[in-house]
């Protein structure tokens, strides 16, 4: 068992097409913190580096591994030619937000049916798609989740012989979680009717001139009728009058089927049919799986809403998602633990605190690069005594994996005394945090399963955020200098 996320369409992105979308894919990826571990052996210690999801044309991009997380699940991967995403188990923390938003701008981009699911069941949370208009500076809608019909007719048709007919939770799985109130209308009426029948529809509830008066006097007239006719042929002759076309069912000769016929000229089929399939006591999506491909589809219907009202709701489905950003979509993480991703711009701001770290760490780098300027040097014992010392600051703090051009620049550099500065600060923070990193050791069997209270203790992020600095050369060259 375990967590599985999809996306229920077809995924056609158009060829030519399929670049930016492969580059928006990348993007969500990269920012999301999704890597591959690259492992290493060195000096008789064996060791990961982090490598970050990033762009080939054409080219495919595998990964397992969340940096937010600091936590590795089944192989996903996405080939850029193809346009194709794969995920086995996501868990149900970052690397499975960061899945799932993928799949939501798969159903941003295609125009067909189909929508994201984790675990078999469609999810409608907004903040999906406003992280990506943040991320990738777009303006998705939410206005496919809004052909209610549609969409749960064929939820509903394609489950018929395998599950039991969908419910009024199934309906909510589409409508996005914060503007519901866009899906107001006939059709969310409609699959309010089918799941919980039309007993509420009584004549002194009922309003004249709206919809659900004209839904209650068809029912009068469907009971009258069945009343008159309780032999086996009666529904079917209902069913023969809703295949007929609309001048067929304006000139309508038989006389006990004319009232249904009238109402059968300003309601969908559907609602005929739901009417039917109550009061003969029968599944509504067995009948309609038979019928929807031959009933007709000209009725003109009453405009039941205001135009202020229709205005209003068509604003709101159509409007594009307010942007989320990437902090708040990756909650409980904050901007001071995504500092590999500074690149000067507002995508990551760094706290006052995390300022004022920083600038004591240079202070710090700046005294030792004092002490040991003009000291002999030897690069291969630098390098044996940089990997030794990660090797012990991962195997006391778990899961300490420095970024991979962070490493290889490191070892090329090493005879550099900024470079061997850095590295005994980077010793220092290691025994400073040991006892608030001391925690680490309630992790039990499963890091999953383990409060972040103790994973992602501070003395832990300290190293790590240290560490993503020193990979990101342009963050570096702001605080340390070089």
């Amino acid at each position: 068992m375990g967590t599985f996320g999809s996306y229920t369409g077809k995924i056609h992105i158009p060829e030519e097409k399929r670049e930016e979308f492969a580059r928006q894919v990348i993007k969500i990826l990269n920012y999301g913190g999704m890597m591959q571990l690259e492992r290493i052996s060195m000096y008789g210690h064996d060791m990961a580096l982090l490598k970050p999801v990033e762009y080939y044309p054409g080219g495919k991009v595998d990964f397992h591994f969340n940096y937010f997380e600091d936590d590795g699940w089944e192989s996903a991967e996405f080939d850029a030619n193809k346009s194709s995403f794969y995920s086995g188990k996501i868990g149900g923390r970052e690397f499975c937000e960061v899945v799932t938003a993928v799949h939501f701008l798969y159903e941003a981009w295609d125009e067909e049916w189909g929508f994201a699911e984790i675990d078999d069941e469609i999810i409608n949370d907004c903040y999906f798609t406003g992280w990506i208009n943040h991320l990738l500076g777009t303006s998705f809608s939410m206005k496919k989740r809004f052909r209610i019909w549609d969409n749960v007719e064929k939820y509903a048709l394609e489950r018929i012989e395998d599950y039991e007919d969908p419910t009024g939770d199934d309906v909510l799985q589409f409508i996005p979680v914060g503007i519901c109130y866009g899906a107001g209308g006939v059709e969310f009426s409609d699959l309010m009717y089918i799941f919980y029948g039309t007993e509420s529809l009584t004549d002194a509830e009922i309003e004249p001139d709206t919809y659900p008066a004209d839904v209650y006097g068809c029912k009068k007239a469907l009971e009258v009728f069945l009343e008159k006719n309780q032999n086996e042929d009666a529904v079917n002759r209902i069913w023969e009058l809703i295949r007929k076309d609309r001048q067929e069912r304006e000139t309508i000769k038989d006389t006990e089927l004319s009232d249904i016929g009238k109402f059968s000229l300003i309601l969908p089929a559907r609602v005929i049919v739901y009417l039917t399939a109550e009061l003969k006591e029968e599944s509504f999506w067995e009948c309609w799986n038979e019928l929807h491909e031959t009933v007709y589809h000209d009725e003109i219907m009453k405009e039941y809403a205001s135009q202020q009202l229709i205005a209003e709701r068509k604003k709101l489905v159509e409007e594009p998602i307010p942007p989320v950003r990437t902090s708040e979509f990756l909650g409980p993480n904050s901007d001071d633990d995504r500092l590999y991703w500074w690149d000067g711009t507002d995508e990551v701001i760094i706290s006052e605190k995390m300022d004022e770290w920083l600038k004591s760490l240079a202070c710090s780098h700046k005294e030792i690069s004092q002490n040991i300027a003009g000291e002999p040097d030897d690069t291969d014992e630098c390098s044996k005594d940089f990997l030794k010392l990660l090797v012990e600051m991962d195997q006391y703090y778990k899961r300490i994996f420095p970024f991979q051009n962070m490493y290889y620049e490191f070892l090329q550099n090493g005879s550099k005394t900024e470079y061997r500065a850095a590295v005994k600060l980077l010793k220092k923070l290691s025994d400073e945090n040991r006892e608030e990193g001391k925690i680490i050791e309630e992790v039990g069997h499963y890091w999953d399963c383990t409060s972040r209270r103790v994973t992602h203790n501070a003395g832990r992020l300290n190293l790590k955020r240290y560490l993503s600095v020193m990979a990101n050369r342009k963050l570096r060259e702001k605080y340390f200098g070089f």
